[in-house]
């Protein structure tokens, strides 16, 4: 008499009540509700790789500038590059937030990806 296929029956057997499809032994995640209608207000006011447009307020060689935008927002700018932008200069900017431990001054510290002086 052959054992094998016995030993595999009661196996299967043993084993179908310990295992469902899909189950991972974990709790499932709570699930968010589906918003009904936008946001009353932004919930991220400034998204990465926004365009800032302003007034220079604290200028030099770089790599750190002061900016100010129309609104009174304030940010310290830095950029890789360095470049000699005048206090009063017009710029638009294209930055990130910045991930580098640096003092560039009095703002939110974002990283300059592109610019352009408008004056």
């Amino acid at each position: 008499m052959n054992r094998a296929p016995i030993a595999v029956l009661l196996m299967t057997t043993l084993l179908a009540g310990c295992y469902q499809p899909g189950e991972t032994g974990q709790a499932p995640l709570p699930t968010q509700p589906r918003p009904t209608a936008p946001p009353s207000e932004p919930t991220d006011a400034f998204q990465q790789n926004d365009l800032i447009v302003g007034t220079v307020n604290r200028g030099g060689s770089g790599p750190c500038y002061g900016l100010i935008t129309d609104d009174g927002k304030q940010f310290a700018l830095y950029e890789n590059r360095g470049r000699e932008l005048v206090k009063g200069t017009r710029i638009q900017v294209r930055a990130e937030p910045s991930l580098l431990r640096i003092d560039c001054g009095t703002g939110d510290l974002y990283q300059v990806t592109a610019l352009d002086v408008l004056d």
